[in-house]
């Protein structure tokens, strides 16, 4: 496997960004962690994350001591001489399933003054179909010189098993609408062996929705398939059987 070289700015540090941070320091990326949580980013450089992750505090204790790793509050000291950003943030939603952005928006009104010359911002964190474009169109109305790319990188983290999903996924999905976003896009993700499923930016988004539909419908549908099991006092171990891509597992 190549080990990669270069920066990359990981903003928002929870599951996701925690994970991402660790997992692309630990393939040799140069990387900085950032968010606004003081408390969190003490915890992270003395090498304690915010939640469990099997293997997830050793490797960031790791790679802050090889000097790969460090996580910061300032947004700036992040996107320095950064060539990537990847926007980690967990996106919550409220009881009408309604997504909060507020975070990552207000992220890319304070990076557009910030972003290198060149430098690609890659979304990770489930979002709504649209959200890169809103996104690239707020970082141009605070900053219409702003020389940028973004691509929409959908998550596939499963708790417990993030790090290998990460790191050893089954396959990656890129999302942009340039051939040159997606070069660069692709020379990132070098360092992971995986093959490489690429699309528009709005496909990109709602695959991530398509594959949480796809969930609920096989653990609705499995359910369903146990009730002749009940009524006949039998056991069936039909799921096992169905859904065997990792990726919608």
């Amino acid at each position: 496997m190549k080990r990669a070289i270069g920066k990359v700015g990981v903003v928002g540090l929870w599951h996701l960004g925690c994970v991402a941070s660790a997992c692309l320091a630990d393939l040799g990326y140069r990387v900085v962690g950032v968010d606004k949580d003081r408390q969190r980013v003490k915890d992270l450089n003395a090498g304690k994350p915010p939640l469990f992750e099997q293997g997830l505090a050793e490797m960031i204790k790791a790679n802050l001591d090889a000097g790969r790793l460090i996580y910061t509050t300032d947004l700036k000291t992040g996107m320095k001489n950064s060539a990537y950003i990847y926007i980690a943030y967990d996106t919550p939603v409220d009881d009408d399933d309604e997504v909060d952005l507020s975070e990552i928006m207000e992220t890319a009104v304070e990076m557009a003054g910030l972003l290198e010359k060149g430098a690609v911002i890659m979304v990770g964190s489930q979002v709504p179909v649209g959200t890169c474009e809103r996104i690239k169109t707020l970082i141009l109305q605070n900053n219409p010189a702003a020389d940028f790319d973004i691509a929409y990188v959908p998550e596939n983290l499963k708790p417990g098993q993030a790090i290998e999903r990460f790191k050893r996924p089954d396959i990656i999905v890129i999302g942009t609408d340039s051939p040159a976003t997606l070069k660069k896009v692709g020379e990132f993700f070098r360092v992971v062996k995986a093959p490489i499923l690429t699309m528009d930016l709005r496909s990109a988004e709602m695959t991530i929705h398509a594959i949480n539909a796809f969930l609920a419908t096989a653990t609705s549908f499995s359910n369903e398939m146990a009730n002749p099991g009940q009524k006949n006092r039998r056991e069936y171990t039909a799921a096992p059987g169905t859904g065997r891509d990792k990726f919608y597992q």
